[in-house]
């Protein structure tokens, strides 16, 4: 059984790699709405609406893909963050599984130090469902 590290992950905007990722996450959460009546002794619920955010941390060295400048540019705008923003990620865990999904970068971070890679942390809200991918090409 093979196992995964996050050496194996990437990050893709748009179907293009970028740049070095040295982390990512998935925080999938689920609303659950209270349907307590009158007269009730616990509270009861069901579940709502879904929602997925996350984050990404990328190393960032001249000369590597834009893929990093790209998403820097979806949220530093001179006219302010639009739908035209929204960007379409896909997060590889492996060879053969992803979960992609389109949203928008909420804020970025860049950090540098003496002998060290400059790293971009990302954060983002998928905008609508989140999909987990097959990528053998298996069904």
């Amino acid at each position: 059984m093979p196992f995964y590290t996050g050496r194996t992950g990437k990050l893709r905007l748009g179907g293009n790699e970028v740049a070095k990722v040295r982390d990512w996450s998935l925080d999938v959460s689920v609303d659950m709405l209270e349907t307590t009546t009158l007269g009730d002794t616990n509270k009861t619920f069901t579940p709502g609406i879904a929602s997925t955010t996350g984050s990404a941390t990328v190393s960032y060295y001249t000369g590597s893909s834009n893929g990093v400048v790209q998403l820097l540019e979806k949220i530093v705008t001179t006219g302010g963050v639009t739908d035209a923003e929204e960007v379409e990620l896909t997060f590889e865990v492996g060879q053969n599984q992803a979960f992609t999904g389109s949203g928008f970068i909420n804020s970025a971070g860049i950090s540098s130090s003496t002998n060290e890679l400059t790293s971009v942390a990302f954060q983002f809200t998928i905008n609508g469902p989140l999909s987990s991918i097959d990528l053998s090409g298996t069904v």
